[in-house]
């Protein structure tokens, strides 16, 4: 009797564990059909692989808006997908319990009219049961849907600025002058389908560079005349994309200028921030700059993609 009690105390125990694990795993994903979590308001056409804004459902129009019920608890990344495509519009906008948190140009991705699935995080947020997720669709274009991925982080929670968007991002070009000796803080991420570059100087002199093509070549940035291959991940033999959550560090005295400059035709998913002892600075998200596509396909068929911030910030990732 004593060792049935025994053996069942144990296969209970295994099963408990499992479902801590099965509870607790790294990653949710939400697919655009899943009416438990998601909830399609406006012009939405569900097809096989995605939702979209679609002038033949609703009232005609192309407006809409999606919102994610993920019921989660803690700090996770949140990544969406969607299908690019030459008929997409360029102002995705995406909410977090409430508050614009990225815009996305929805056709960045589309190489010589061939569309793709492309992925691009929102960033890292503290949730808890009641957080909603939404894609707003208020331009009358067609936005696509594919699903959300939630994935638990470290990261410290990103930095919304109050117009929406990720803060800290500099402009096209930006000056900055150190207020006392401290640490330049370079956090950059460079995501492009055509020629684009970063470039960060110090009175003149430059510390920090990044040139790319493309989308694919093994091009990594270069961080006071080294290049550093950290700055890549091989996707597969020959396709490299930027490795996301990349910060360089250099020594600043009083008086000192920092420039930077971005630019190219960098996707909406580009940042290049900039921080260190300052009082202020002026600072834009990346501008979009996709390269114009040829023709479309037909629309549902299988074709595809701040403010001031004087203190350092730990960013979230860009993945695509």
């Amino acid at each position: 009797m004593m060792k049935k009690i025994v053996a069942c105390f144990l296969v209970a125990f295994v099963f408990s564990l499992l479902a801590l694990s099965t509870g607790n795993a790294a990653d949710l994903k939400i697919k655009f059909t899943d009416k438990g979590r998601l909830n399609y308001q406006g012009d939405w056409k569900l097809i096989s692989y995605q939702a979209y804004t679609s002038k033949l459902v609703g009232k005609g129009g192309r407006r809409g808006t999606l919102t994610c019920e993920p019921k989660l608890s803690g700090t996770y990344q949140i990544i969406t997908e969607f299908k690019a495509t030459v008929n997409r519009g360029n102002r995705a906008q995406y909410y977090v319990n409430g508050t614009k948190v990225k815009e996305v140009d929805q056709k960045a991705g589309v190489t010589e009219g061939k569309s793709a699935f492309i992925k691009v995080s929102l960033g890292v947020f503290e949730l808890t049961p009641e957080s909603k997720v939404e894609l707003r669709a208020e331009d009358g274009k067609s936005y696509s849907f594919v699903g959300f991925t939630f994935t638990t982080s470290t990261d410290v929670p990103t930095d919304v600025s109050a117009d929406g968007g990720v803060a800290g991002d500099t402009g096209a070009e930006s000056s900055f002058v150190a207020k006392s000796d401290g640490d330049l803080i370079i956090e950059p991420y460079l995501s492009t389908y055509s020629p684009a570059a970063f470039h960060v100087f110090i009175d003149g002199k430059e510390v920090f560079s990044w040139v790319r093509s493309d989308s694919t070549s093994k091009e990594p940035c270069v961080f006071q005349g080294a290049a550093d291959d950290k700055s890549m991940i091989e996707n597969k033999p020959g396709d490299f994309s930027p490795a996301p959550g990349l910060k360089y560090t250099v020594a600043l005295k009083a008086g000192q200028k920092v420039t930077s400059t971005k630019s190219g035709s960098y996707e909406s998913g580009t940042y290049l921030k900039i921080s260190g002892p300052f009082d202020g600075a002026a600072a834009a998200p990346a501008d979009d700059k996709p390269a114009e596509n040829a023709a479309d396909n037909k629309e549902g068929g299988k074709a595809a993609t701040g403010d001031a911030k004087p203190a350092a910030m730990d960013d979230v990732l860009n993945t695509r």
